[in-house]
């Protein structure tokens, strides 16, 4: 990180001494307020005691379903604010290590037979080329969590609107399917709540940022997790400020510029195949990060003030909008994946000693974990 970030990060907290800090996403442009607002309403509504869950669901979805259901909406609603402090993170991470990159190639450019040449430098050490991928791995990171706050975003939104969708699997694009193939249903009030927040997050998605830019992030995250990586293009660029030599002339500084692809979703072989087509986005990824960072936040945000409406209305009219088995469809899982690690017993598991935020333990009791309710979820349906 940057030491001018790190300065303004270490910036102690105002505030009334011993009283809960308020973390660090104001601090690192992550803040979600109106979200934020959604997940402590989801938290209120959760039930410490019988019928457990989100008690005005009361009697949908089923007493496992609806404990199921409610925890995983307020895991998403959390998670959102967690995905987004993760991204500005790796944002100033990625700062950082592409300054390092231009910085090794700083002297790149030489003068060759009165003519300016690019020579870029012999790597001496495994170090030397270490900023290189570090800087790869931060605007991975900093688009995958950008992603995972919007397939989180994508739970709650089948939570608050009670789409018939599983909770557990929630992936925005699918989501986004759904709703549009909801926009036209209005033979119900509840049809009408749903078909309007459809049209309202088309609306939303083209508002915040240039068009297709939703389905790029989305499909640039894929690429990166689940299929080869692309050719990385790139260039040096002459650097701002320019400097002058004892003789006054400029010297031959460079920067390095690090272009993103234009059509993640396709291979190199079907890029190339074009070649009056650019392949690459013609702006620096310092830009397009940015971009996406804007534009990611504000569609959240906007979201939040629509499931907020949703939600309300949903309380008031609890008959008009039940919560459907199918985002909970096969009741509780029991799959495992056998792994008991590479050196199981090394520090045994013993909850006698459980600390956690209050948050945790209103949760464990509105899914009747405790000891003395855990018992009945043998009798629930």
């Amino acid at each position: 990180m940057r030491t001018s970030d790190k300065n303004r990060l270490a910036i102690p907290y105002d505030g009334v001494p011993d009283a809960p800090p308020p973390g660090p996403a104001s601090a690192l442009g992550a803040d979600l307020p109106s979200w934020r607002q959604l997940a402590e309403m989801i938290l209120q509504d959760l039930s410490t005691e019988p019928p457990y869950g989100v008690a005005w669901w009361t009697p949908h979805p089923g007493i496992s379903r609806r404990i199921l259901i409610a925890d995983q909406l307020y895991a998403c609603t959390e998670s959102v604010c967690t995905n987004m402090i993760e991204s500005a993170i790796h944002w100033l991470e990625f700062l950082d290590s592409s300054d390092c990159v231009s910085d090794r190639y700083a002297n790149a450019i030489v003068m060759q037979d009165g003519k300016p040449t690019i020579k870029f430098p012999q790597p001496q050490s495994p170090l030397d080329e270490i900023s290189l991928y570090t800087m790869r791995l931060h605007y991975v990171g900093c688009v995958r969590a950008l992603a995972g706050a919007l397939d989180c975003v994508a739970g709650a939104i089948i939570g608050v609107l009670a789409l018939r969708s599983s909770i557990l699997r929630a992936d925005f694009g699918q989501v986004r399917r759904l709703l549009q193939g909801r926009a036209k249903a209005t033979a119900t009030e509840g049809d009408r709540i749903q078909a309007g927040f459809a049209t309202q997050l088309e609306r939303l998605i083209s508002s915040v940022g240039p068009g297709g830019w939703l389905e790029w992030a989305l499909e640039f995250r894929n690429m990166l997790v689940h299929r080869g990586r692309r050719i990385e293009i790139g260039q040096p660029v002459p650097r701002i400020p320019r400097l002058f030599g004892p003789n006054s002339m400029p010297l031959l500084r460079a920067r390095a510029v690090t272009h993103l692809p234009r059509d993640p979703g396709l291979s190199d072989v079907e890029v190339f195949l074009e070649p009056s087509v650019t392949p690459i986005l013609t702006e620096d990824a310092e830009q397009t990060l940015k971009g996406l960072l804007i534009s990611t936040k504000s569609l959240i945000e906007s979201l939040a003030q629509e499931l907020t409406q949703a939600w309300n209305w949903r309380r008031a009219h609890p008959d008009s909008l039940p919560q459907p088995k199918e985002q909970w469809p096969h009741g509780v899982s029991a799959r495992s994946t056998g792994f008991p690690g590479y050196a199981p017993g090394s520090f045994p598991y013993s909850p006698d000693m459980f600390f956690g935020h209050p948050i945790i333990r209103k949760r464990l009791l509105a899914a009747a974990l405790d000891d003395a309710s855990r018992t009945q979820w043998k009798t629930f349906d």
